[in-house]
């Protein structure tokens, strides 16, 4: 099952060819200003402790789906949650939403995700989907993992990992591209 979503999440996805077993965050605009969104009772985070928190979750996020998408071929959407007390939790795709449109169950874990950090119990999120972009250079088909990371302090990334499966039953993922992303967890606080 693969999902290609544009709705909830958006932005400009292309593909690079070289190729990587490791995962790195590639931004640099990554600053140690301090910042605290309004109405949010916790301390401040800077910049680069909203990254390093995104790259925890999205190297969960990548342990976790590692061996359905090997064994499967795919994975189901989840989202991985960072909570103030640092443990990372996961909620997957409902079983009555599997069957169903992959929009209703990201709509799903977003409603979901936004209620527990409306509660302020949660500081961090990364959406996971199995997804295909189309390179724009060769206009070829790429499997990827899409992963929508939003942080309490407005952080937004969007990364794109392109990934093969050998032949031996291993995941490779290959570089990654990371982009601006949306802020659909925390944007209205």
């Amino acid at each position: 099952m693969v999902f290609a979503l544009a709705g909830l999440f958006w932005s400009p996805l292309s593909q690079g060819e070289d190729s990587s077993q490791n995962i790195r965050d590639s931004s640099s605009d990554a600053s140690e200003e301090s910042g605290q969104p309004a109405g949010v009772s916790q301390p401040p985070v800077s910049s680069k402790i909203a990254r390093k928190e995104l790259q925890t979750l999205l190297d969960e996020g990548l342990r976790m789906l590692a061996s359905e998408l090997v064994e499967n071929g795919s994975f189901y959407p989840f989202v991985a949650m960072l909570g103030h007390d640092n443990e990372i939790r996961l909620i997957g795709t409902p079983v009555s939403l599997r069957e169903d449109s992959a929009e209703r169950a990201m709509e799903s874990l977003v409603k979901k995700t936004r209620s527990l950090a409306q509660e302020r119990r949660i500081r961090a999120a990364g959406f996971f989907m199995d997804y295909v972009a189309t390179r724009a250079d060769t206009e070829v088909a790429q499997p990827g993992i899409r992963v929508e990371l939003n942080h309490i302090h407005p952080d937004a990334l969007s990364v794109f990992i392109p990934y093969i499966i050998t032949s031996d039953k291993k995941l490779r993922l290959l570089t990654p591209q990371y982009n601006k992303g949306k802020n659909v967890v925390f944007a209205d606080r």
